[in-house]
């Protein structure tokens, strides 16, 4: 491939390329010519239309369209079981719909109505029901109203996208981890919980551009979509207690109580009884199959050994949650270097994830916008989404297994959907390793590697360890070491190229003349 030189002196910002700083994308771009020129100085002419964030828009859009064909199966014929499951189209809208009578009861507002699901998920099903209502109350309308939702979820998709390509600063092409997804094609449009991701993203967005309050309230209202956000929120506040920022930190959870609290208000209102209903259920709940607990009671079952009850899946899955905040606190307080924003974020949604009795596959869907900013590598993120997408697939077969007499060609047994199962957990638990290690090594951390302390960091970012200030002077100092230690130095025609962020990045300009 030709390398193009840039001329000129011109004021910039800097854009890792990514065909350049991954291996994996690297190897890719040979068919099509080879990773960008060194000397290439992308942005410094009008890109005319295909600016980098419009070409992410178009890939995001292109995957969800992608994902809704994925669906094609049960949206022609219907959701019946176990045909949904043996064709991995089954999805909570439809199913909901006509389990949860949505028809005709309004999810926390109608007396009886069965709706399990958590509160924003609640409104969210409640107003697209009521703009499906000329689509009639049979098939059709089951159809609009996935469709409706599954628009929806592609919408904040897109939205997603842009949020963490704005939020990464000068690692602008890390949001196509979100925008091409294999996870979210395949998940994306199996539940709500989607847009517990999309509000996290927004909140952590808004805290790297300190604005704490409103990071709050998006923190505070994706918690009434998954409860993950807590475990978020209180990495945040760990951090702060490193840093000197403990007040800011405490605005910003009662700026999240407070937002909590207004989405929930008109239900305690209108109808208090369904949401203790609901907390009742949630506690009440056995453990699924894809969770720890349910893991267990799998194998109990197969070897005629006792299993768990709930009153022990409850208090071991509490115990976990516990070591898992202590996990967090020994991470944000005693790390050599305060570990960055999204990369305590990713170790907390994913350990809870895992550690949660109500653990499905397409609880990945959360970890997809943290993972792109925490540790934006391409190989092990496919490696760890072919693994999500197997344990999901195994789910639906055995589910088709056990809810429907069907031929063993379209089904799997218990220890197959087992085995599939822990590669899954194996796989997310090597992800958060591989975030732990590059906080414990920040030489790995390719965020830090490319010269940025921490782009999330907002208020807590001022407050840097002399750590870090003491690693990039002896890196500087004695290059021999950190290329011992396993950091690339790279000459100044090495550097990464320079072009212009959309309006609103929070990068600093960086001026150099051309080579």
């Amino acid at each position: 491939m030709q390398e193009s030189q840039a001329t000129g002196t011109q004021t910039r910002h800097p854009i890792v390329v990514p065909s350049r700083t991954d291996d994996l994308l690297r190897g890719l771009t040979e068919p099509v010519g080879g990773p960008l020129g060194k000397y290439t100085s992308p942005g410094a002419t009008n890109s005319g239309f295909f600016t980098v964030e419009r070409v992410l828009i178009l890939m995001a859009a292109v995957s969800a369209l992608i994902a809704v064909m994925s669906k094609s199966h049960c949206r022609t014929v219907g959701w019946t079981t176990p045909d949904q499951q043996s064709t991995t189209c089954w999805s909570v809208f439809p199913n909901s719909f006509v389990d949860d009578k949505l028809g005709t009861l309004a999810p926390f507002f109608s007396q009886g109505s069965p709706f399990d699901h958590p509160v924003l998920a609640g409104w969210i099903a409640w107003i697209t029901v009521w703009m499906t209502g000329s689509a009639g109350d049979g098939a059709l309308r089951q159809l609009a109203f996935f469709d409706l939702n599954a628009a929806l979820i592609a919408v904040a998709w897109i939205a997603t996208v842009v949020v963490v390509a704005r939020t990464a600063g000068r690692r602008i092409w890390d949001a196509a981890i979100v925008a091409a997804s294999p996870v979210l094609i395949l998940l994306a449009y199996v539940s709500w919980d989607f847009w517990a991701a999309a509000l996290v993203g927004a909140g952590i967005y808004l805290f790297a551009r300190k604005q704490i309050l409103w990071a709050g309230a998006f923190l505070g209202v994706a918690v009434q979509a998954a409860p993950y956000p807590i475990f978020i929120a209180l990495a945040l506040v760990f951090l702060g207690i490193r840093t000197g920022h403990v007040a800011k930190m405490l605005q910003m959870v009662a700026a999240a109580v407070i937002a909590w609290l207004l989405v929930l208000a008109p239900i305690m209102a209108g109808n208090p009884e369904a949401y203790g209903h609901y907390l009742t259920s949630l506690w009440a709940a056995e453990p699924t199959e894809s969770s720890i607990y349910g893991g267990i009671n799998l194998i109990a079952g197969r070897m005629g050994w006792p299993s768990l009850d709930l009153a022990a899946t409850n208090t071991i899955a509490g115990i976990l949650l516990v070591v898992l905040v202590v996990g967090l606190v020994t991470l944000a307080i005693f790390a050599p270097q305060t570990p960055r924003v999204s990369q305590l974020a990713f170790v907390a949604a994913a350990g809870f994830m895992v550690l949660n009795k109500g653990a499905e596959p397409w609880h990945a869907v959360w970890l997809i916008p943290l993972l792109a900013l925490a540790m934006p590598r391409w190989r092990p993120v496919l490696l760890w989404q072919a693994a999500i997408i197997t344990h999901f697939i195994a789910l639906m077969l055995f589910r088709s297994k056990e809810l429907g007499d069907i031929s063993n060609q379209h089904a799997i047994d218990t220890p197959y959907f087992l085995i599939a199962a822990i590669i899954g957990a194996v796989a997310t638990w090597i992800m958060v390793g591989l975030v732990v290690r590059d906080i414990f090594a920040p030489e790995y951390d390719v965020v830090r590697r490319g010269g940025v302390e921490d782009p999330q960091g907002g208020v807590l970012a001022a407050a840097r360890d002399e750590s870090a200030a003491v690693l990039e002077f002896s890196l500087e100092a004695r290059p021999e070491a950190a290329v011992g230690a396993g950091v690339k130095i790279e000459t100044e025609t090495e550097a990464e190229p320079e072009t212009r962020l959309p309006t609103g990045f929070p990068t600093h300009s960086v001026e150099r003349s051309g080579q």
